[in-house]
């Protein structure tokens, strides 16, 4: 068990309270705390590895969606399968003016070791990212109205979303 108001280690712009935090959790009354140390151990990795590098190359990220028990992915509909409920995925935003979902995702495309990259609901949605110690075989995904996790290339991404993007002023 971790204090949920500690830095993570290596990670020291990220607390655990930001993984764990879930407003399903909370209006059902529920924990959504890791109960394995393999759990934490990914919530730290995922951290460091990922998380803490967007931070730095972009500022102020939000995450939307990190650990999920296995009754709270239930309740939300999440995947059997999901790595939320291993703590190895996040769902983030950024919280500056002026970087885009695309930023992101290129940048951990391009620069990071990553199990799977999600470009959910562009350009308005969020990056998912998963992170698994020694299992990194990026692949990137889309989802959106008219794809389903489906398995693509950052030029498909790209000529679909990065010209429609917001401008930001």
């Amino acid at each position: 068990m971790r204090n949920l108001e500690d830095k993570i280690p290596g990670a020291p712009n990220f607390r655990y309270k930001e993984f764990v935090k879930s407003t399903t959790a909370l209006r059902l009354g529920m924990s959504n705390i890791p109960t394995k140390e393999t759990e934490w151990q990914s919530i730290e990795s995922l951290a460091v590895e990922i998380l803490q590098p967007v931070r730095t190359k972009f500022g102020r990220i939000h995450i939307s969606s990190g650990f999920r028990s296995p009754f709270i992915n239930k309740r939300i509909g999440g995947s059997t399968t999901s790595n939320h409920c291993l703590g190895q995925a996040a769902d983030i935003e950024p919280l500056e003016v002026g970087v885009t979902l695309f930023d992101i995702l290129e940048f951990i495309h391009n620069e990071l070791s990553f199990r799977e990259l999600i470009a959910e609901y562009f350009p308005d949605g969020w990056v998912h990212v998963a992170y698994r110690l020694n299992a990194n075989n990026k692949t990137l995904k889309l989802k959106d109205e008219d794809h389903d996790f489906e398995k693509v290339e950052l030029d498909y991404i790209s000529n679909i979303y990065k010209n429609n993007m917001p401008i930001i002023i």
